[in-house]
C-alpha cells in the first residue's frame, strides 16, 4: 500500500534493519525512483540514535563519489521521524547476487574478484578522504546499481558475472562511521559479525586500518571455494592481521596488492629463441686486481669513518620543529620483507621538502613514499625542509624489516 512523505510516493519496502526501514520510492517531482531511508518511531524519540541517524545523511553528502550511495535529501515526517532520500540501487545487495550465484554452482574467479575489488577500494578512500572510517563494510551494505561505470578504477570488470559492465557497486549504510577529525579515535564496539575487524569487538581506538581488515574479510569470502594464487591469500592475510599497524596503508596500497597478486603471469620466451650466452668478459691483470683492492680499502674506510659519525653524532641532528613550521614522518614502524611501506608527510610552514629512503632513493616534494624491503634489518626514513630563514629541519622514521 502506497503512502506519501512529503512529495515522496512511497511504495514497498525493500530493506529492514533494527532501527531504520528502507522504501523504494517515487520523486514525483523530478519523477525520478530514489530509496528512502526512515528512522523508527520508537528510535526517533532518542535524541542520541535521532543525532546518529542524521549524521549518517550528513557523512554520504561529505564523503560522496561514484561508488558511495548518493544521498538526495533529508526531512521529517509529521510523526517526527528522520527520513534520508537515497539513490536507489535497483540490483540489490551483494549479498544477494552473490547468494543466487553460488545457487547455480558459481565460484569466483580472478575477473570477480578484481570487479568487487576495484570499486570497493574506490569508495573506501572516498570515505578515508573525508576523514571518516567506515565500520561496518559488510555483503549487505554493498548495493548494485544499474549504470554504465564512470570513474577512474572501473577497468578491468569485463568478464565478470559478479558486478557487470553495465552496474556499479556503492558502499551504503554510513550509519556506523566513525569522524576522525572529532575525537582520539576511541569508540563503541560494532560492525557485521564475520566482518568485523579485531578492535571493534570492544571499546577501542579505530582508524581506518579496521576498514582494510574489513575489505580483506569481503574478499576472503567473496573467494570461498575457488582456486585463488597463494599470493593474494598473502595480501588478505596480512590485510586482516590482528595488529592494525601490520596491514596495508590505505585502501589503494591494498588495492595494487591485490591486482598484483591477481595478475596473470609474464609469458616465458620460448626456449630455442633464448640469446646466445656471452663471451666470458676478460680477466683483470693482477696489478689491476692490486690496484682495485686499495681503492677498496680506502672506500671501505671513508665509508667507515662516516658512518661512525653519523652515529657518535659530531654535529646535533637538526630539530623537527621551530616556531611556525614543522615536519613529521607517519608510517609504520615494522614490516616484512617483500612488503610494500607507505610513508606519510606532514608539514607545517614550508613550502618545499625531500625524502631520503634506505633503498638509497631521493624523492622531493611528494606527500608520500612507498619502500618495498628486500631484507631483513633496520633502516631509516629521513623527511628534510628548510623554513623561509633558512632554518633546516629534519625528522627521521625508523623501520625495522622482519622475515
Amino acid at each position: 500500500m502506497n503512502w506519501r512523505l512529503s512529495h515522496y510516493r512511497v511504495e514497498d519496502p525493500i530493506g529492514i534493519g533494527s532501527f531504520a526501514t528502507v522504501y523504494r520510492a517515487v520523486d514525483e517531482r523530478l519523477d525520478d525512483t530514489v530509496a528512502i531511508k526512515i528512522l523508527a518511531e520508537n528510535h526517533s524519540l532518542n535524541p542520541e540514535i535521532r543525532e546518529r541517524f542524521i549524521a549518517e545523511g550528513r557523512s554520504l553528502r561529505r564523503v560522496g563519489g561514484a561508488h558511495v550511495a548518493a544521498i538526495h535529501d533529508i526531512g521529517e515526517s509529521a510523526e517526527q521521524q528522520p527520513y534520508l532520500v537515497l539513490e536507489y540501487a535497483d540490483r540489490r545487495s551483494l549479498d544477494d547476487r552473490v547468494a543466487w550465484l553460488r545457487d547455480q554452482g558459481w565460484r569466483a574467479s580472478p575477473a570477480d574478484l578484481l570487479a568487487v575489488a576495484r570499486p570497493l577500494a574506490a569508495g573506501v578512500e572516498a570515505v578515508h578522504r573525508a576523514r571518516l572510517v567506515h565500520r561496518d563494510l559488510s555483503p549487505r551494505n554493498l548495493l548494485l546499481a544499474s549504470g554504465a561505470h564512470s570513474s577512474p578504477g572501473d577497468e578491468g570488470t569485463s568478464g565478470s558475472s559478479l558486478v557487470r559492465d553495465d552496474e556499479r557497486l556503492l558502499l551504503a549504510d554510513l550509519g556506523m562511521c566513525k569522524d576522525l577529525a572529532l575525537n582520539s579515535g576511541l569508540t563503541v564496539a560494532g560492525g557485521t559479525s564475520g566482518f568485523r575487524p579485531p578492535e571493534q569487538d570492544a571499546v577501542g581506538v579505530v582508524n581506518t586500518q579496521a576498514d582494510i581488515w574489513a575489505m580483506s574479510a569481503l574478499l576472503t569470502w567473496l573467494a570461498e571455494g575457488a582456486a585463488i594464487p597463494p599470493e593474494l591469500r598473502r595480501v588478505l592475510s596480512r590485510g586482516m592481521s590482528v595488529r592494525p599497524e601490520r596491514r596495508q596503508l590505505g585502501a589503494q596500497a591494498w588495492l595494487r596488492e591485490v591486482e598484483a597478486a591477481l595478475a596473470p603471469p609474464a609469458p616465458t620466451a620460448p626456449v630455442d629463441s633464448a640469446p646466445a650466452a656471452p663471451a666470458d668478459p676478460p680477466r683483470p691483470t693482477r696489478a689491476w686486481r692490486s690496484r682495485a683492492a686499495a681503492i677498496g680499502a680506502v672506500l671501505l674506510a671513508l665509508a667507515g669513518a662516516l658512518t661512525l659519525g653519523l652515529w657518535l653524532g659530531d654535529e646535533p641532528a637538526p630539530p623537527a620543529a621551530v616556531a611556525g613550521a614543522s615536519i613529521s614522518i607517519s608510517g609504520p614502524s615494522e614490516i616484512d620483507v617483500g612488503e610494500e611501506a607507505i610513508f606519510t608527510a606532514t608539514v607545517d610552514g614550508v613550502t618545499s621538502w625531500s625524502w631520503s629512503l634506505p633503498t638509497q632513493r631521493f624523492v622531493t616534494d611528494s606527500a608520500e613514499v612507498t619502500m618495498v624491503a628486500t631484507s631483513p634489518g633496520t633502516g631509516e626514513v629521513v623527511l628534510r625542509s628548510r623554513t623561509s630563514d633558512g632554518v633546516e629541519l629534519e625528522a627521521r622514521h625508523i623501520v625495522r624489516v622482519v622475515e
